[in-house]
């Protein structure tokens, strides 16, 4: 059937005077509800919630920290993952719409500033298809125990990120599939390291020392760099609500992923890392594939292999949720006209907006190629982690600032509604964005500040800084000139296209799951 374009007032908003012109609704909260399918499921959720947040090869990293890496993780987890889950639970069942942080920080401090969060949220899918096919890589040739040329590296990881793109361009319904299974697997490959990892120290003691003062208390002397990889493997909380029309039920769902999500993911760091410092001295861990390389300590003859087959296939899936709920804030920002119309273009079968995933292809090829050819595989990947981590963690202040914001602005829908909110009433709130922010700024601190890998600091920040000016200068010309094209067209016609969109059967049974 064709769809009518309509719009209506929040449930529980008096639609009366100024009340009403404050809650008349944004094009992003109007036309995704009303032609794309709502098949998340909470199961799913809570899946693409791991796999946004969760890059196991992080525990590498953090395993190079040795014993003091466990309390790092613990305040990561109490300063930001914490305040930042309950921050966005809020404010995603306030406003249940598709764009999550921008219809946030436009409702909460304009439309200026919802465009920068948004965009903010959105630089790192492109940062993180640049460097993540290159753990992929490495994990395959840990596993076939081979090495590549240079020009072969870039190609192979080229075929890799345009396979992640190919396979986000499906349905949703199908994709969500895909990451329902490799979910499971997740916890298999996470129980396998763990265990090893513990046999190993049972039978020969733990490879890394143990020591309870660096096991209970974070050392920021020492490992402070540590404090800022933690918050690099914790970010993505808001992620998931970028296709809030998609869920199934955001205001059921939502808090149930938040909460499963979280502690899948806590298990997952805490296990792998514990698991790989039990198996190997901390000069022995590589920061990219060490989880895995730890089972060719700790497994029998051929596990290392096949898990590292395994995980590159995880990340595989990972980058492609990554794909699927990041475009969804290039189509969003075509809708609200920061972008040209054909960002706003939905595939008639899948619903998936094509343009936005191939875009953000075409852009990570392009610093993936520019950015390898320069230095080792390794390093490279390590350096776009930090620049992602110092430009993603900005992002957290346009979700945690504007749970005050609409705590005051919209006392009318707090009072009239029942939602789940962050307890404790006002002190509550300002006690988690108080602790969220300091979280922030010591994650960006760190992020930038100390290497993260065995270069010199002069080198690390020239690396960080200039890929993050990089960033925040693509995100200037996408304003400006993308604005500008995009008000050429009126509104209308923007939409028109979408206006005529007709449920099919396929959609019709994916929206009534």
């Amino acid at each position: 059937m064709t769809q009518e374009l309509s719009a209506s007032p929040p449930a529980g908003s008096s639609p009366t005077g100024g009340s009403a012109e404050r809650d008349k609704l944004m094009t992003t909260e109007l036309v995704p509800e009303q032609i794309l399918p709502k098949v998340m499921t909470t199961f799913g959720l809570t899946a693409a919630y791991v796999f946004i947040i969760c890059w196991i090869t992080g525990s590498s990293v953090l395993a190079g920290g040795g014993w003091t890496a466990i309390p790092m993780w613990v305040l990561g987890i109490l300063t930001f993952l914490v305040p930042a889950g309950m921050a966005v639970v809020e404010l995603g069942n306030l406003w249940p719409g598709q764009g999550g942080v921008y219809i946030w920080a436009t409702r909460t401090m304009g439309e200026t500033w919802g465009f920068i969060g948004g965009y903010l949220s959105w630089v790192p899918v492109i940062l993180n298809a640049a460097s993540s096919p290159a753990i992929v890589l490495q994990l395959l040739l840990l596993a076939f125990h081979t090495e590549l040329g240079l020009t072969t590296s870039i190609i192979l990881q080229l075929v890799i990120l345009w396979t992640v793109i190919g396979l986000a361009l499906a349905k949703l319904s199908a994709s969500q599939k895909i990451m329902n299974v490799v979910f499971v697997v997740y916890g298999a490959l996470t129980l396998t390291i763990f265990i090893a990892g513990l046999l190993f120290a049972v039978n020969n003691g733990s490879a890394t020392p143990f020591s309870w003062a660096e096991a209970t208390i974070p050392n920021f002397a020492v490992a402070g760099f540590l404090y800022g990889t933690v918050l690099l493997y914790l970010l993505g909380v808001e992620t998931p609500y970028n296709m809030g029309a998609e869920f199934l039920s955001v205001r059921k769902s939502g808090p149930k992923m938040i909460l499963w999500g979280s502690a899948a993911l806590v298990a997952i760091y805490l296990l792998t890392t514990l698991g790989t410092i039990m198996a190997l001295p901390v000069g022995e861990i590589d920061p990219v594939t060490g989880i895995i390389g730890m089972l060719d300590v700790a497994g029998f003859p051929g596990l290392m292999e096949i898990c590292a087959v395994v995980l590159a296939f995880i990340v595989i899936v990972a980058l492609m949720t990554y794909q699927v709920a990041y475009s969804r804030l290039i189509f969003v920002s075509g809708l609200e006209r920061h972008l040209p119309r054909i960002f706003t273009h939905l595939n008639p079968r899948t619903r998936n907006p094509v343009s936005a995933i191939l875009i953000q292809g075409v852009i990570s090829s392009l610093i993936l190629v520019g950015l390898y050819s320069q230095s080792s595989m390794a390093n490279v990947t390590v350096y776009l982690q930090g620049g992602l981590s110092t430009v993603w963690l900005i992002s957290g202040f346009f979700f945690l600032f504007p749970v005050i914001i609409a705590r005051r602005k919209y006392a009318d829908r707090y009072a009239n509604e029942q939602f789940w909110r962050i307890p404790g009433g006002m002190a509550g709130v300002w006690t988690a964005v108080v602790v969220g922010t300091l979280g922030t700024i010591g994650g960006i601190y760190y992020s930038f500040v100390t290497p993260w890998i065995d270069v010199p600091s002069s080198t690390w920040m020239t690396w960080v800084g200039l890929i993050s000016l990089g960033m925040f200068a693509l995100g200037l010309i996408v304003y400006i000139f993308g604005r500008r094209s995009a008000h050429k067209t009126s509104q209308e016609d923007a939409l028109a296209h979408l206006a005529v969109f007709d449920l099919g059967t396929d959609d019709a049974k994916d929206s009534a799951r």
